[in-house]
């Protein structure tokens, strides 16, 4: 398996296996979550983002978008540079077989890179599959977001 950034060709894939990472959040959340745009060439394009794409036999099998950000002079935390994880998708058919885990320790390799201190991430609560998947790569829980729905 080969981990690469991707390229304006990996457009069309990537947009599949992100819909099927959209359903399971739209479906769980119809509520907040509705018109699914993201414009991955911009992404390719932008400096401060990257795409990561596992290739198996020439097809992508999974993706990753990471965001690089640097804090510095906030009121509350150190000035560092971080990595956010803003996507992670493994088709359907290749879950469970290690696609997720080298997306992972790809995008760590980079955060070492940029001399990143922290990888982030948001992940939603109902999304317990994905939770573990972190937690099990040793990602900690650093604090929650709450909502309450007024009516």
């Amino acid at each position: 398996m080969l981990i690469r950034i991707a390229n304006e060709s990996d457009i069309k894939k990537i947009m599949v296996l992100e819909e099927q990472a959209f359903k399971i959040h739209s479906e769980a959340r119809p509520d907040l979550i509705g018109k699914h745009t993201v414009n991955i060439k911009s992404i390719i394009e932008d400096n401060n983002r990257e795409i990561f794409v596992a290739e198996d036999k020439n097809e992508i099998v999974g993706f990753c978008i990471v965001s690089i950000f640097e804090i510095k002079n906030h009121f509350m935390y150190h000035d560092m540079i971080n990595i956010e994880i803003d996507d992670l998708c493994v088709d359907e058919k290749y879950r469970q077989k290690g696609v997720g885990k080298k997306l992972f320790e790809k995008v760590k390799l980079y955060g070492k890179e940029k001399g990143a201190q922290y990888i982030t991430l948001t992940v939603w609560d109902f999304n317990k599959n994905a939770k573990i998947f972190y937690e099990h790569l040793g990602m900690k829980t650093r604090m929650s977001r709450m909502e309450l729905k007024i009516e």
